[in-house]
């Protein structure tokens, strides 16, 4: 083979290499994949961190469910909503430069959530918090896209997966330590003011480690990007603020009104596309039927967590009267089926590919399932001891689903919509994790409150347990027929 240079190798790259897109850098180092899933950790885990500590939450600042699910939801729907248009700048002005601003646009809005006086301060303060995590998020995947190729482009794709699941324990973990040593007496505030500095730190190491990439630059979709957050919001303040008040007619309308934003935001995305522009989300994307069988995979499946990670706290905390850190002690079975099974994933998608995914979502329905049968039999005798093996398998479970999925459908997907194709994967996952919060969670405290004591305890956490193994079932069989389309080929 004849010696060319680099230049000479530039000018022959494949033509399926995104206009506008730099190449993948020699030179980038081994430490720029741990960094910037630090950050894939940080976005994912300040959604859990105040799961365990929201009862103590609700007593400091007196607030009811209702707000409660607000803290939690708020976060995923600013950061769904932010996620493509946070894809999109960093597209045009540099990756590594947008995630850098996110970053400390974060640490600055963890720091005001911190100090926040009251529970509607708090929410507002998630929503700022979860639009700073959209700026950083997506540049994770597109960073992925742009320097790795191959066998290291789907081993990194694992990497991803496994900070994500690895940032829902955790982040569960911390929330009931942070709470039970209460530092300096903040109390849950904690909570926050200590996740900031962790996220200029990493914003330090990504100006010394990550390498600078661009994609093709294309207009921001503003109005896109409004409609998608006004579906949002239509979709899933109502079950939040609208059922512990009794359905009152200003929600029954905000939900009538959700499909209504959803039906314009498709013809506005249709009609932008036709016309040459670049939509928030592509509807041609749509056709290709891989996306659209991984896209039902990821929503089914962060449902489900979404609201496992939501009650489960609760349930522990309210319904069994264990304190923040025992119940991040019994959840930590869970983190360490997600740990191990995390270490095996990247052999096992190499030999199975998507029929992992599959086995993970029985496996995770099975334990699911289990839990609600425990509770449904002696729910005031559960305890970290009996919960230890459901917990556990949930873990396995879970890391099963969640650490390939995004390499499975990805792999699918041609390598010039690879990009577009994650931040529409990542922005469903975060609607898909708030509309569990909204759904589940509002089911919860229904069934909670419908039998005052530890009898509405018991039917809430069989209620939701259920729910989410149904969930887990949902997501076998769509998984099935991504898996078997990729055996096929």
């Amino acid at each position: 083979m004849t010696i060319t240079s680099r230049a000479a190798v530039a000018r022959t790259d494949p033509p399926s290499t995104p206009p506008g897109e730099i190449r993948p850098a020699p030179r980038a180092g081994r430490a720029a994949l741990p960094v910037i899933l630090l950050a894939t950790f940080l976005a994912t885990a300040n959604f859990f961190v105040v799961n365990v500590a929201l009862p103590v939450i609700g007593r400091s600042l007196r607030a009811d469910a209702a707000l409660l699910q607000l803290v939690v939801a708020a976060y995923s729907v600013s950061y769904a909503a932010a996620l493509v248009a946070g894809g999109r700048l960093g597209d045009r002005y540099g990756r590594r430069r947008v995630m850098i601003l996110g970053l400390v646009a974060f640490a600055v809005t963890t720091v005001a959530c911190g100090l926040a006086p009251n529970a509607e301060t708090l929410v507002v303060g998630r929503l700022v918090q979860g639009a700073a995590a959209g700026l950083f998020a997506p540049q994770v995947l597109s960073t992925i896209q742009a320097t790795y190729a191959g066998a290291a482009r789907q081993r990194a794709l694992a990497g991803f997966g496994a900070a994500l699941g690895l940032a829902c324990v955790a982040g569960q973990l911390y929330g009931g330590v942070a709470v039970a040593v209460d530092l300096a007496h903040l109390g849950w505030r904690v909570v926050f003011l200590t996740v900031a500095p962790l996220g200029l730190l990493i914003a330090a190491l990504a100006v010394r480690f990550v390498p600078e990439t661009r994609g093709r630059a294309v207009p921001l979709d503003l109005r896109g990007a409004a409609l998608l957050t006004l579906c949002l919001g239509l979709l899933l303040v109502p079950p939040s603020l609208g059922a512990p008040a009794g359905w009152p007619a200003w929600s029954l309308v905000a939900l009538a009104g959700a499909p209504v934003a959803a039906y314009v935001f498709v013809r506005d995305q249709r009609r932008r596309e036709r016309a040459g522009g670049a939509p928030l989300l592509p509807p041609s994307l749509f056709r290709l039927v891989p996306f659209r069988r991984g896209l039902g995979v990821v929503a089914a499946f962060f449902v489900g967590v979404g609201g496992f990670l939501l009650t489960t706290g609760i349930s522990l905390q309210e319904g069994l009267g264990m304190t923040p850190l025992g119940a991040g002690l019994a959840l930590a079975p869970y983190a360490v089926g997600f740990l191990a099974v995390s270490l095996a994933v990247p052999r096992l998608v190499a030999r199975y590919a998507g029929r992992v995914v599959v086995v993970g979502a029985v496996v995770l329905a099975a334990a699911l399932a289990a839990v609600a049968v425990q509770a449904g039999l002696d729910y005031r005798e559960l305890t970290g001891w009996t919960l230890l093996p459901a917990f556990v398998v949930i873990g396995v479970g879970q890391g099963l689903v969640m650490i390939p999925v995004f390499g499975v459908v990805l792999a699918e997907i041609p390598t010039d919509r690879a990009g577009v194709a994650s931040g529409v994967l990542t922005t469903t996952q975060q609607a898909a994790v708030a509309v569990g919060v909204a759904v589940l969670g509002t089911l919860f405290f229904q069934v909670a409150d419908a039998t005052p004591g530890g009898v509405g305890w018991r039917a809430a956490t069989v209620a939701v347990f259920a729910g989410e193994a149904v969930l887990a079932v949902l997501t076998g069989l769509l998984a099935v027929r991504l898996a078997g389309r990729r055996t096929d080929r």
